[in-house]
């Protein structure tokens, strides 16, 4: 145990970038409906979605009901947000809706709710974004006994940067990092932000921690001793 901590002890942060208008990834998710399958249908128009800390930001669900199935129409809609974590083995409320019933959990309370663009729309929107606020979210549907999700990426503007404490390298362990990286005002990254900082170019030769509990790090210039002059370049990972 003590080796692997000795390893890992740097981290890497990602902190916003203020910009004034977020944008839209143009990915559909659809779920596709089998001749027999069930008859309510929840599409997100975009896969992600991209906004900055302090902005508002629409995380975008609709839902389709088949008017000729038995019972449609007989029962109240329940849309359901959460967010996913990043095992996706637990998720955390953010907000539930039935009719004139409304809920927000923990730190979204005040800061959400539906944007109520149409009988059929389920849409999310999310004020004064916070760095936390990253993630995946998934929209749930409920109609008596039919049921259906689609999940959004919503991706903050910001960049990815190593943060090497005073005491030098690989002196962190996974909840010292975390602190590190907010008191830069900033938190953990991702493994999708450092992908993608990667891809613009991003190379680092030192481990670090990343928001999943592994350690990684970014090579564009493949040399020693940093996986030596024949390997490929890419984001290097240590494991958890």
């Amino acid at each position: 145990m003590k080796s692997l901590l000795l390893l890992v002890l740097i981290s890497i942060c990602w902190a916003d970038h203020l910009s004034d208008n977020y944008t839209l990834d143009h990915d559909r998710v659809i779920h596709l409906q089998a001749e027999n399958g069930p008859r309510l249908l929840v599409e997100a128009e975009q896969a992600k979605v991209f906004s900055h800390r302090g902005g508002n930001v629409t995380l975008p669900c609709k839902f389709y009901r088949d008017p000729t199935a038995f019972g449609s129409g007989i029962h109240k809609i329940r849309i359901k947000w959460t967010k996913l974590t990043s095992d996706y083995l637990k998720e955390v409320d953010v907000f539930v809706s039935m009719g004139y019933h409304k809920k927000t959990y923990g730190g979204y309370q005040g800061r959400v709710f539906l944007k109520g663009g149409g009988d059929n729309d389920a849409s999310l929107v999310i004020t004064d974004l916070t760095l936390e606020d990253y993630g995946r979210y998934k929209c749930e549907v409920i109609e008596g006994l039919e049921d259906d999700t689609a999940v959004v990426a919503l991706d903050l503007q910001g960049v990815v940067f190593p943060y090497f404490p005073r005491l030098g390298r690989y002196n962190l362990n996974f909840h010292e990092a975390q602190q590190a990286c907010l008191d830069q005002d900033a938190v953990i990254a991702s493994f999708d932000q450092l992908y993608d900082a990667w891809r613009g170019g991003l190379d680092w030769c030192n481990a670090g921690w990343l928001s999943d509990g592994s350690v990684q790090y970014p090579i564009t210039k493949p040399r020693e001793p940093c996986g030596g002059q024949n390997t490929v370049p890419g984001v290097r990972n240590y494991g958890f």
